[in-house]
């Protein structure tokens, strides 16, 4: 296809594409495969456009990507992840505005890419997780939904209820980030490292919630834990055979990873280790550290800078 002979709309593409980005990596998690299925979104547009082109091209982009997503969301179902899966942790930057939600949206474009909000929707099924990121997201009505999804109004309702159903634990741990629970979480991190470093192992009990569960991302690359580490003594046990290593990081730094502070650490080359690492934590109502996600596996890690 001559690019010249595109209609205005279909030449400009690209205008679309940080949008787009932005609700592929809120369905998918994954910020490489949000990138591929948006140029496969493009392709689309290019290859097969939408019958009207006066029309907006931006929903018709959003249907054609949502289901991209959906498809792919099945596929990974059916596909055999080694050890514990998360998000790949992406710089602030990338997803600044990168969304443009309607007034009916539920969550802010922070809370609904972090970590907390993306490793809930993974209980969802992939047309409730398109729902929920739709219509609590993006803010789209019910109308628009069904549209998207190509299915009744009620049906949307149903999926609706079912999705926030599944998600009520995530709502009652809800915690919104704001300038001052921010500050908490970065010196958690900072306080939590130090312990580890200097294995005190009473700061660490200190800093950790009883029911605690820390998950590692490692992908089958580098050694990582392959189950969830689930309760204090747990947690407290595996992080103190880290410490023993006295494996400690080249440069490190706090860096705003999927709107909140992160740790990003990296080591001395290492076959058996992982060269670099990302570690985000969630506060429970007492301030005390519940949750800890660290993501060693190096292939999600190309949205995050590193020191």
């Amino acid at each position: 296809m001559i690019v010249n002979a595109m209609p205005a709309a279909l030449a400009d593409l690209d205008q679309h594409r940080q949008a787009l980005f932005g609700l592929c990596y809120r369905m998918l998690g994954s910020a490489a495969d949000a990138d591929d299925l948006v140029q496969d979104t493009f392709r689309r547009a290019l290859e097969k456009p939408p019958k009207d082109t006066a029309a907006p091209l931006r929903p018709w982009l959003v249907t054609v990507a949502t289901r991209l997503c959906i498809d792919a969301l099945r596929k990974r179902g059916r596909e055999r992840y080694f050890g514990p899966w998360l998000p790949s942790p992406l710089d602030d930057e990338r997803l600044a505005a990168d969304l443009e939600p309607g007034p009916e949206a539920r969550f802010d474009l922070a809370e609904s890419a972090s970590y907390a909000f993306l490793v809930a929707l993974e209980a969802l099924d992939p047309r409730q997780r398109a729902t929920v990121v739709l219509r609590d997201v993006m803010g789209l009505t019910g109308p628009e939904v069904a549209e998207v999804l190509d299915v009744s109004p009620e049906n949307v309702r149903v999926l609706l209820h079912r999705a926030r159903k599944a998600l009520d634990g995530y709502e009652r741990a809800r915690r919104p980030m704001t300038p001052e629970r921010s500050a908490k979480v970065q010196a958690a991190l900072q306080r939590l490292f130090t312990a580890l470093a200097s294995a005190d192992a009473a700061a660490v009990a200190e800093l950790l919630a009883e029911d605690v569960i820390s998950v590692h991302d490692g992908g089958g690359d580098y050694i990582a834990a392959v189950r969830p580490l689930r309760g204090r003594e747990d947690v407290m046990r595996f992080y103190g055979n880290v410490a023993s290593m006295a494996r400690l990081p080249v440069a490190l730094a706090v860096r705003a990873l999927n709107g909140q502070p992160a740790l990003v650490a990296r080591y001395a080359p290492d076959g058996r280790y992982a060269p670099r690492i990302t570690v985000q934590v969630h506060l429970d109502a007492s301030d005390r550290i519940d949750r800890i996600w660290a993501t060693v596996n190096d292939r999600k890690l190309a949205g995050v800078t590193f020191p």
